[in-house]
């Protein structure tokens, strides 16, 4: 559907926004234009410019707020999984251990642990292999 959507939009666009210039160099602010031809200009850029620059306008919007809300998702699900392993390990989490349970690079896993920590107050802890735990107050 997002593909579609995005073809639409640059359809609707590709067609909308080029008539509305060209009306616009050709006609409007051309001084040698007679004044029944600015009119013309203006009621085919009404008419064929507008709608269709306006729908590809809001189906780019349409498609940047559902991918908003779809990554507003991802970060509640991340979050709700952060807490399950929490509870699950007494409060104590290694960015391996995230990484594996919510399906993401490790890098990605410790960044988020690490602000969490830094937001959670929680105690991270270097163990004797060098791995980092962190503890968190439940």
């Amino acid at each position: 559907m997002k593909l579609i959507k995005s073809l639409a939009a640059g359809l609707f666009l590709i067609t909308g926004v080029p008539l509305l210039i060209g009306m616009m160099v050709l006609y409007i602010a051309n001084p040698s234009a007679s004044q029944k031809d600015k009119e013309g200009a203006i009621a085919a850029m009404v008419l064929f410019g507008l709608p269709p620059t306006g729908l590809g306008a809001w189906l780019v919007w349409s498609l940047n707020q559902q991918k908003k809300q779809e990554a507003k998702a991802h970060e509640y699900e991340k979050e709700q999984l952060f807490l399950d392993v929490l509870q699950a390990n007494n409060g104590s989490i290694t960015a391996i251990r995230f990484a594996s349970e919510a399906n993401i690079p490790v890098a990605d896993a410790k960044q988020y642990l690490d602000r969490k920590a830094q937001e959670l107050n929680a105690i991270v802890d270097i163990t004797e292999q060098g791995g980092m735990v962190y503890r968190f107050p439940i």
